[in-house]
């Protein structure tokens, strides 16, 4: 069993976060001051408060809301007939307002979550100042303030890249106020980036990965921050900077590859603290209620403190991982397949009785989706990867359904497989990437499985040609009763990155870890800083090194005459195309998009449900309703007095 470290703000949250102004989310009214100046002058209560100052990270990453902001609405994804944000995803109905029984992703829960977290690394670092040494030694002083500090300008790093300018706040509430302003992304980045330094000296001698913030995962966000700061503002020390930063990660973590890049998705190497390509993550336990976030701070018409909604963790069993769910189409539904094929959301559905015997079939079918759909990949995602010598299409992506490795058993025995399909023996649903012709299916497929090909070039999000049990490929009419569980935006190839088969893990949520800095992040951002620093021999080689490292056996990966002329070119396509194929579905797509400038033209590109709807201001959210009817300075445009709305909301 792995070691889970449990960040639990319960405390925090009943004694310090409530009862307050509903709505006044950057500056609050703190009316539990004289409680916390007694909770807080022992070591077991800036410890929580240490600890509570990492949970809402788990609103985000692993979390659906957080999905849908950092990968939905890019070039790599499309939305699933499931998708409950289109109007987000899609940009084609984004709002301010708060819609009821829409919250998803409620852009107004995360502005209260983030600055809330910020508020309460502010209150850790009073804290933790304040402490005598009859309570803190010097060396935890000097760590917990580097951690706090290193969380504080993670959390900006979401608010900045999400809404543009925002209010930097510094200290830990103290009275209520009405008016907010709002400093420049320029300003936001250099207090980050303060505090990281600040951080990265006070960290120096936390080496060793435990689940809270040590120097190396300070160094590696320093890295990405400088890169961001680089090409948000045309700074080209910026990019040298980010690259020996990078660097610097690279040599003195003692973070490493793994020889099969499947091996960094094993569920055997989900735990962050022994996963060896992981430099920082977010700990899930495996008791998913100690996952579940604080109560918020606005209340209800009782003033009860209401919960964050489901998709951001908030609340009921929604405390786990969601990630196995993200990417994942659905599969179970074929007629003539539904004899061997059956969603495993229960104990009891583990057993399936065939030909009058029984079976159990494992896990063998839970990373198999639980019957909704939410991102289907692109055509661009697809086409990216070169299969004869990459290995990363095959480990992060399923396009092969197996029936149940008992089911095989029998068939091998002389158990008849399902009707029609009498060649069956393990492989049950293929779907291909490429167009698959009639002639070179029934010659391999027919009464052995069941084929799904792309037929439109541009989009892999639509499979018609559906082959049946006797190998005739016929188009399937998306008008027909119960033919929408073929189209492509149901039944897609899977990115399986994020499985999990924990056996007691089997309804929607996962006690996965939640990777948020890899190794791979770091060759990849040192080599964007060396192509637009104008190094581009150097950027080529951490290209290749990361290349090499993610080769099939025995053949060469490194990059072509093409792709080096891109560096030499500066072209950022390159390194768009690399993240694309490293980084795919961990949360990052969106924000690298929008700081090259890329977000509109790859949208219009590669995204058919997107293209006819983005406009350039939606590389900014709107500022929440709730927040603009607080204030009392709103401002009709950038005001260094006021708060405004940004354009086009």
């Amino acid at each position: 069993m792995k070691t889970k470290i449990i960040y639990n703000s319960i405390i925090l949250a009943l004694l310090i976060l409530t009862n307050i102004s509903c709505s006044k989310f950057l500056v609050e009214d703190n009316r539990a001051g004289a409680t916390e100046d007694v909770i807080y002058s022992t070591k077991t209560g800036i410890d929580g408060l240490v600890g509570a100052s990492y949970s809402y990270l788990r609103g985000w990453y692993g979390k659906q809301g957080g999905v849908y902001l950092s990968e939905g609405g890019s070039d790599l994804w499309l939305p699933g007939y499931d998708n409950q944000e289109k109007t987000l995803v899609n940009y084609s109905g984004i709002s301010s307002q708060v819609i009821s029984g829409n919250p998803n992703p409620a852009l107004d829960e995360y502005w209260e979550l983030l600055y809330t977290a910020v508020n309460v690394c502010n209150t850790g670092l009073k804290y933790v100042a304040l402490a005598p040494s009859t309570i803190l030694s010097d060396a935890d002083k000097t760590a917990y303030t580097g951690e706090l500090k290193a969380l504080r300008a993670f959390y900006y790093w979401h608010l900045v890249e999400t809404w543009g300018p925002v209010q930097i706040n510094t200290e830990p509430p103290s009275s209520a106020s009405s008016t907010a302003h709002r400093s420049s992304e320029q300003e936001v980045y250099a207090f980050m980036l303060d505090d990281l330094n600040d951080a990265i000296t006070k960290l120096a001698g936390k080496t060793v990965k435990t689940g809270h913030i040590n120097i190396w995962a300070a160094k590696a966000m320093k890295a990405r921050f400088l890169l961001y700061k680089a090409s948000k503002f045309n700074d080209n020390q910026a990019y040298i900077d980010a690259a020996a930063a990078a660097e610097d990660v690279i040599s003195g973590s003692g973070s490493t590859f793994f020889a099969n890049y499947a091996d960094c998705w094993n569920a055997q190497n989900e735990n962050g603290i022994t996963n060896k390509e992981v430099i920082w993550w977010v700990d899930y336990s495996s008791i998913l209620e100690n996952n579940i976030l604080p109560k918020r701070l606005k209340t209800d018409a009782k003033g009860n403190a209401l919960n964050f909604s489901a998709p951001l963790g908030g609340s009921g069993a929604q405390g786990g991982n969601y990630m196995h769910l993200a990417y994942v189409g659905v599969w179970n539904f074929l007629p003539a397949l539904t004899t061997v094929f059956v969603r495993t959301a229960s104990e009891s559905a583990k057993t399936l009785t065939y030909s009058g015997k029984t079976y159990n079939l494992g896990t063998d079918y839970q990373p198999y989706s639980k019957g909704f759909t939410e991102f289907s990949p692109s055509g661009y995602l697809l086409d990216l990867f070169n299969d004869a010598t990459d290995q990363r299409y095959q480990a992060s992506f399923r396009d092969t359904w197996y029936v149940a490795k008992t089911l095989q058993t029998a068939f091998a025995a002389g158990v008849a497989p399902p009707t029609g399909f009498a060649n069956m023996r393990d492989t049950a649903v293929y779907m291909s990437k490429t167009r698959v012709t009639p002639a070179n299916v029934i010659s391999r497929a027919a009464n052995r499985y069941i084929l799904f090909s792309r037929t439109d070039a541009a989009n892999p999000a639509v499979y018609p040609l559906y082959q049946d049990a006797a190998g005739t490929m016929s188009t399937i009419a998306s008008s027909s009763a119960g033919n929408d569980n073929y189209k492509g935006n149901r039944m897609y190839i899977n990115l399986k990155k994020f499985d999990d088969l924990t056996a007691s893990i089997i309804g929607n949520l996962s006690e996965r870890d939640a990777f948020v800095i890899r190794l791979s992040e770091m060759y990849l951002i040192a080599a964007e800083g060396y192509m637009m620093a104008g190094q581009s021999a150097q950027g080529i080689s951490k290209l290749n090194a990361l290349r090499t490292a993610r080769a099939i056996a025995g053949q060469s990966n490194l990059l072509t005459v093409a792709e080096e002329s891109q560096v030499t070119g500066k072209n950022i396509n390159v390194i768009l195309d690399e993240r694309a194929r490293e980084l795919c579905g961990e949360q990052q797509r969106w924000f690298d998009l929008k700081r090259t400038g890329k977000l509109l033209d790859r949208v219009k590109a590669y995204n058919g449900y997107a293209k006819d709807n983005i406009k350039d201001f939606h590389a900014l959210r709107p500022i929440p309703q709730p927040q603009l009817d607080a204030i009392t300075n709103k401002t009709d445009g950038p005001d260094p007095n006021g708060f405004w709305q940004n354009t086009g909301y």
